[in-house]
């Protein structure tokens, strides 16, 4: 019986804009993806028959409702074969986070399952199949920890960057659908452009941790309406600890902050009152690749 273990890093969104919805019915974007060293371990083995997938949360899907389910399905269509699989996800990354937690799972199955019983599928086909799971998944097919992402998602470009960075993320007790964010961005107007990729992409380049925090955009944050309370009490907690600007991932409600040395990310991790959210984790730049190995 084979069995393997594999890691599905989180990401975070150093810059997001939705620039316009298209005729397939998803949203053209631009952003700026990082991989961050906050795992789900995912362990797949060859068992009984069938495939079933567990979750250790009780928060995320289970069996045919999960997403890994969903890639392990295509994936044996594509390959003409069926599958005998048990596969159990370790949930760390939170789940409805603005992480792409759910995406990142998606994606390591895929290669882990196509490299395992080698399978032998393309890795253009794999990167397709990713593109129909989730907008955040082509960018987990990939071994990079930094890329600029245009189209829904699967137009990326790997950013050649050797430097990390600490970041802290807080997830606060409240939910928030990227559907019904994406609904509130189609009832209102898009992107302004009153604010530059360009220039998120040289102080990122440079390391330059104020330029990166000065030009730190997400779209998302215009449209939290009601949710913006909750939003502001956590960005709060975070000023009130020692971080400075402080930004929504994804379409939230996870907020994040950024250091250029784990000592000051340790400092302010410890005066945030951790009973206060969901969630408070001190996180780095994800360089290994699916089997926990370093990559690059």
């Amino acid at each position: 019986m084979r069995e393997i273990r594999v890691f599905a890093p989180a990401k975070l969104n150093l810059y997001l804009d939705v620039l316009e919805k298209r005729p397939d019915g998803f949203h053209n974007i631009e952003t700026i993806f990082e991989k961050i060293d906050l795992k789900d371990e995912i362990i797949i083995k060859e068992k009984g028959r069938g495939l079933k997938v567990k979750a250790s949360s009780n928060k995320c899907s289970q069996d045919k409702d999960n997403i890994v389910y969903k890639a392990a399905k295509a994936l044996s269509v594509e390959a003409k074969i069926r599958l005998n699989l048990e596969i159990y996800i370790k949930k760390n990354i939170p789940v409805s986070a603005g992480l792409g937690g759910g995406s990142s799972n998606a994606a390591s199955s895929l290669r882990a399952i196509n490299e395992l019983f080698e399978f032998g599928v393309s890795e253009k086909r794999l990167f397709e199949i990713a593109s129909g799971l989730g907008k955040d998944a082509p960018f987990f097919m990939k071994d990079v920890a930094f890329a600029v992402a245009g189209g829904a998602g699967e137009l990326l470009k790997k950013l050649d960057l050797t430097q990390s960075f600490f970041h802290i993320l807080i997830k606060p007790f409240i939910p928030l659908s990227t559907r019904l964010m994406y609904n509130r961005i189609d009832r209102r107007n898009f992107s302004n452009r009153l604010h530059s990729l360009k220039k998120a992409l040289s102080a990122l380049r440079a390391r330059d941790i104020k330029a990166l925090e000065d030009n730190y955009y997400n779209i998302f944050e215009d449209v939290l309406g009601r949710d913006s309370v909750h939003i502001n009490k956590v960005k709060t907690m975070l000023f009130r600890a020692g971080g400075r600007h402080s930004l929504l991932s994804g379409s939230g409600p996870t907020v994040f902050c950024t250091f250029g040395n784990k000592k000051s990310a340790e400092r302010v991790f410890k005066a945030i009152p951790k009973h206060k959210a969901e969630g408070v984790f001190l996180v780095k730049t994800y360089k290994g690749g699916i089997y926990g190995d370093y990559r690059g």
